[in-house]
């Protein structure tokens, strides 16, 4: 997936160091420490150094990304402007989840302000999980369209109120 990177093996291995920042992931809101274990499972972990692309808008994408250290510059190609960093994610962020649930382009650009370890969560292994542990797999995908719907609304609101006054 990530050849150019170093492999540093299964979520699993890293799973004392997920607990510890579990709090900050909202992935994980009310999960047992037992099935954020299970589910580190499924997970392979990656390091990449400061200015790696993690992802490319408009690619079609299967997977998404669990941020566990550094920070990653979330890059939207804005008509008229050019590149434009739309927003800094640290520890605990989940990005490129739009694509691997709906399986279109990716809307924007990832890229490592600072050296940054991460997971993966590729579709193949969430269908895995959904067949093997249901209740867990369905608790994931809940989790994501919590995530979904609350970015959604954050965006709204933040662009909404712009566009309504201008169109009044």
């Amino acid at each position: 997936m990530y050849p150019d990177l170093v492999h540093l093996g299964g979520a699993d291995k890293y799973v004392e160091e997920i607990l510890e920042i579990v709090n900050t992931i909202k992935l994980f809101g009310d999960f047992s420490d037992e099935e954020v274990r299970y589910f580190c499972s499924y997970m392979q972990c990656y390091a990449a150094p400061r200015d790696c692309q993690l992802l490319t808008e408009g690619d079609v994408g299967d997977y998404l990304l669990l941020i566990l250290t550094g920070e990653v510059d979330v890059v939207k190609d804005i008509p008229t402007k050019g590149k434009q960093v739309i927003a800094k994610v640290g520890v605990g962020t989940v990005i490129g989840e739009m694509s691997m649930i709906d399986g279109l382009p990716r809307s924007a650009s990832c890229i490592t302000s600072l050296p940054t370890d991460f997971a993966v969560l590729t579709r193949e292994s969430l269908y895995e999980l959904l067949v093997n542990m249901p209740k867990l797999g369905n608790k994931v995908l809940l989790k994501l369209m919590q995530l979904l719907t609350s970015r959604f609304r954050e965006s709204s609101d933040r662009f909404l109120p712009k566009t309504m006054g201008e169109l009044i």
